[in-house]
C-alpha cells in the first residue's frame, strides 16, 4: 500500500468537491498541518480519518486504499453494480418471455432476493457469468 498513492487520491477527492484545503480540515475535523502531511504522504491516513471520508464525500474506503478506479469507487463495487443489473434484467426477460403477472414490488422483492444470493455465493453461475434461468423461474415461481 502506497501512503503517497492514499494521499494523491485524498486530495483528488478534495479537489472532485471543489474545496479548499480549510474547507476539506473543517468537513473532517483535523488540523490544516495534519491535512496537509496526509496529501503529501507523509502520514498514514488513519481509519478513522479514512470513514470520515467515506461518510462525508461517498468515496470508497477501498478505493482510497487500493486506488484501482478513477471513478472513487473499487474494482468491486463495479462488479456488484454489473451483476445487480444482469440480475434485474435477467428477471425482467423471464417476466416477459413466461408472460407472468408479476407486480413490480414482487418483482424487486425477486431481484433483491437473487442479488443477495449473489452477495453470499457466486449465484450467477455459469462460465459467462449470467444468471441461472432456472434459479430466477424458481424465485418467480414463488411471487407470481
Amino acid at each position: 500500500m502506497s501512503i503517497q498513492g492514499m494521499g494523491e487520491r485524498l486530495a483528488a477527492v478534495r479537489n472532485m468537491s471543489k474545496l479548499s484545503q480549510e474547507d476539506m480540515c473543517r468537513r473532517l475535523g483535523i488540523s490544516r498541518s495534519a491535512f496537509q502531511n496526509y496529501e503529501r504522504g507523509q502520514r498514514v491516513l488513519p481509519a478513522e480519518l479514512l470513514l470520515k471520508v467515506y461518510e462525508e464525500f461517498d468515496v470508497d474506503p477501498l478505493w482510497m486504499l487500493e486506488g484501482d478506479t478513477e471513478t472513487g469507487k473499487s474494482r468491486r463495487h463495479d462488479e456488484v453494480t454489473q451483476a445487480y443489473r444482469k440480475i434485474g434484467l435477467a428477471v425482467e426477460n423471464r417476466i416477459n418471455e413466461r408472460r407472468l403477472k408479476v407486480t413490480p414490488e414482487k418483482k424487486w422483492d425477486a431481484i433483491d432476493f437473487l442479488f443477495a444470493e449473489f452477495l453470499n455465493t457466486d449465484a450467477l453461475g455459469g462460465e459467462d457469468h449470467e444468471p441461472d434461468t432456472k434459479r430466477i423461474d424458481s424465485i418467480l415461481g414463488l411471487v407470481a
